[in-house]
């Protein structure tokens, strides 16, 4: 198995530039001056990920899955990045908003799941009360 060269920082912005477009957020360009290797390791990890063309998943669900991902992170301007990468791979307006939707259910979800021992404690205290003469 060979194992890359890793690209340069200039070739990694270059890179992000063309596929997020206007949508780049600012740190990739803040870490390619302060930490390089964080820009290249991350650009790494990415290819590796979501960025993998060796995935069985397509690219546009890939993209998806990320903005879904990123929305429940709190993550806006990945979200958006994704969003758009998404829509470069066939993605319509259609599957975005519905994947804010997949993504605004699970938050929802999630907080009625994190909320369950205190949902129980107040129905184990409802039913005593109802219990008590």
């Amino acid at each position: 198995m060979s194992n890359p060269t890793a690209p340069t920082p200039e070739q990694v912005l270059a890179m992000m530039r063309q596929r997020m477009g206007e949508t780049l957020p600012a740190w990739p360009r803040l870490l390619r001056d302060l930490a390089p290797d964080l820009l290249v390791g991350t650009a790494m990890n990415s290819a590796g990920s979501v960025g993998r063309e060796a995935s069985p998943i397509p690219a546009k669900y890939r993209s998806l899955i990320a903005v879904a991902a990123a929305l429940g992170r709190g993550q806006a301007s990945r979200a958006r990045s994704q969003a758009h990468m998404a829509r470069q791979a066939g993605a319509t307006a259609e599957e975005v908003l519905d994947t804010v939707r997949i993504a605004r259910h699970l938050a929802a979800a999630g907080t009625l799941d994190a909320a369950t021992p205190l949902l129980a404690d107040l129905g184990a205290k409802s039913t005593l009360s109802e219990q008590t003469p």
